[in-house]
């Protein structure tokens, strides 16, 4: 038997938290129709259930391990493999074999998922003529660089594409701080997608607020032109992340000498 396990970090204080991992991985049984995982099952840092403890509950001797977080770092290096008791990428313990994932945000499905987003909000709403610029919106902290480093590494893959006159990454907690970048960019129109994985106070309260945002679209004046901000909700909500955390458990199970059951198609 198989089992996919999602690890999400969850709050107390924000029940929006959790809720991508849970439809994400209702949207993955519904469509599976078990064929490729026999079982699907939801954990987290700060609620429950436990990581700690979420093996003890799996019945299926072949485990594939996915954070559902953007970067790597304290948490994907450290606190998952400590909570699971993980010694690397294949880990042999209690009768299972446990494979352990990279996080989405570094896989190169993202892109595509960022793009759908992008479609999504601007879909019936109206452009202004002239350029326009995509900007990726991360947390970032000058502690961890692989923390902006993923947002980096998504806006050079999606400029690869030639599809915006200009993409920009921008940041909470580092530079370039997302303000200035969404003033200074030289584009009539600004798209600005946060790479989180859930709604929560940033993207609802502190990033409109710091913009000056007052909806999904805002027409405001700089000192130099007028612009149009489009704001998109996070991209970790958007229902292709199931597709990519299956395509990302497929590749860890490639990459450690497992061929999938099937192939399970999610759209």
């Amino acid at each position: 038997m198989k089992a996919l396990v999602i690890v999400g970090h969850g709050s107390h204080l924000n029940e929006d938290s959790s809720l991508p991992v849970y439809e994400h991985a209702a949207r993955i049984r519904e469509r599976s129709g078990h064929d490729e995982y026999d079982e699907v099952v939801e954990c987290f840092w700060k609620e429950e259930p436990s990581m700690r403890h979420v093996l003890d509950t799996v019945e299926s001797d072949d485990v594939c391990v996915v954070p559902a977080f953007i970067a790597e770092g304290y948490f994907t290096q450290q606190v998952i493999p400590r909570e699971f008791g993980l010694t690397g990428l294949v880990t042999h313990k209690g009768g299972k074999t446990i494979r352990y994932a990279g996080p989405l945000g570094t896989f190169e499905g993202m892109p595509d998922v960022i793009l759908e987003r992008v479609e999504d909000l601007l879909r019936g709403k109206e452009m202004r003529p002239g350029r326009t610029a995509l900007v990726l919106l991360g947390h970032g902290t000058d502690l961890n660089k692989s923390s902006g480093g993923v947002i980096y590494l998504n806006a050079e893959r999606i400029r690869e594409r030639g599809l915006y006159d200009v993409v920009a990454e921008g940041f909470l907690d580092q530079e370039p701080e997302i303000g200035e970048v969404v003033e200074n960019v030289q584009a009539e129109n600004v798209i600005v997608i946060p790479v989180f994985i859930a709604e929560g106070w940033h993207t609802r309260e502190t990033i409109p607020e710091d913009l000056g945002l007052t909806g999904e679209v805002t027409v405001r004046a700089t000192a130099t032109d007028e612009k149009t901000i489009f704001y998109g909700s996070p991209v970790g909500t958007h229902p292709s992340m199931a597709a990519l955390i299956v395509a990302r458990a497929r590749e860890t199970e490639r990459e450690t000498g497992v061929c999938p059951k099937s192939r399970l198609s999610i759209t």
